[in-house]
């Protein structure tokens, strides 16, 4: 075997284990630069904690959600807002300034009677009801997301009057800091 073709052939296998070693090294930096750009967003303090729990709100994937003893419920084909939830909207959008909340979002749903897209804008006006609430209650509007869900995601059966009754609501959502979306 030739010396010289021998060198030339252990420096392309160097040559080819250094650039290897290499794409290995710029791979793993990618990986983690990309894992902290999917970090999740800021812990909530614990006094934060404490009164997201007791208004209601329980952890979820999607953020802190509300669950209400009495829920924000509407009536067949309505988006009017009732006067005792005018109240405890007003009471949490209190409570969640206070604690230094102020990102939220509000998903509308709807029961199945009806076509898609009249649910879909009946649980968008919902939605927005509600936004508005929360709006004169001193939540600034651009930190509040509406969601339009239409019957998608009902929480009973719509197979009976009181199931539908209870799929006619809007969702509160507490989420991470930041822009809300449009």
């Amino acid at each position: 075997m030739n010396p010289i073709r021998f060198e030339a052939v252990r420096d392309r296998r160097h040559t080819s284990r250094t650039s290897w070693v290499r794409a290995l090294v710029a791979g793993a930096s990618f990986v983690v630069l990309l894992a902290g750009c999917q970090s999740p967003g800021p812990v909530p303090r614990t006094e934060q904690v404490q009164a997201l729990r007791s208004l209601g709100f329980a952890q979820t994937d999607e953020g802190w959600t509300l669950n209400l003893a009495v829920p924000i419920l509407f009536d067949v084909g309505s988006d009017g807002l009732k006067q005792g939830p005018k109240r405890e909207i007003a009471e949490m959008a209190k409570q969640l300034r206070h604690v230094g909340i102020e990102r939220i979002r509000i998903e509308g749903h709807t029961d199945n009677l009806g076509t898609r897209g009249y649910n879909v804008e009946l649980s968008r006006r919902r939605a927005e009801v509600v936004a508005r609430e929360f709006v004169a209650n001193g939540f600034p509007d651009a930190t509040i997301e509406r969601k339009a869900w239409g019957f998608e995601h009902p929480v009973a059966s719509n197979d009976t009057p009181e199931g539908r009754a209870l799929n006619r609501r809007v969702a509160i959502v507490v989420v991470a800091a930041g822009p809300a979306a449009d």
